[in-house]
């Protein structure tokens, strides 16, 4: 009887937890740092972007790029509003113009439309309009985001998040 308890409880403990695509949202909730690293294929070199990705209580995003270029990028649901700091230059972008998975998911949060595929214990894939985004969750603080993007680059972003909070 004392093995069926057990039994019952280690079955309810699985089921109870949380698969990765439900630990999406709310890592993308806190302060994050990113590294961002695209490959060129023609010159064979990494390209590297660092920064802050901070979720406002409206729900639209602020992130900074530090290095090696300073701009700000602001998000939400009218669009993408982005500021070159070296050049002093403002850009905007209406959300109608803007067709990519990771920039809806950030505004909304929804993936319900897309199609999850090798769903694991810590990974999983998500395909949006052919397009394939590669999400790992290495521990609980850091997650991994890979991806080729229009111009066929390959990107991958590091999200660490701020420990402070």
């Amino acid at each position: 009887m004392k093995f069926l308890y057990i039994s019952i409880l280690f079955i309810s403990s699985i089921l109870i937890t949380a698969s990765p695509v439900d630990e999406l949202e709310p890592f993308f909730n806190t302060k994050l740092f990113f590294t961002q690293s695209s490959l060129n294929k023609l010159s064979k070199t990494y390209e590297v972007s660092k920064g802050t990705f901070i979720r406002n209580s409206d729900s639209s995003v602020r992130i900074d790029i530090n290095s090696p270029f300073k701009e700000i990028y602001f998000l939400s649901i009218d669009g993408l509003e982005i500021h070159d700091l070296d050049f002093d230059q403002i850009k905007k972008i209406p959300i109608s113009e803007i067709n990519n998975f990771l920039v809806s998911f950030i505004i909304n949060g929804d993936i319900n439309s897309s199609q999850i595929i090798n769903l694991k214990k810590k990974s999983f894939s998500i395909i949006e309009n052919e397009k394939k985004f590669d999400f790992e969750f290495i521990n609980q603080n850091t997650l991994h985001v890979t991806f080729q993007d229009n111009m066929e680059v390959d990107n991958l972003i590091k999200f660490t998040k701020d420990n402070a909070n």
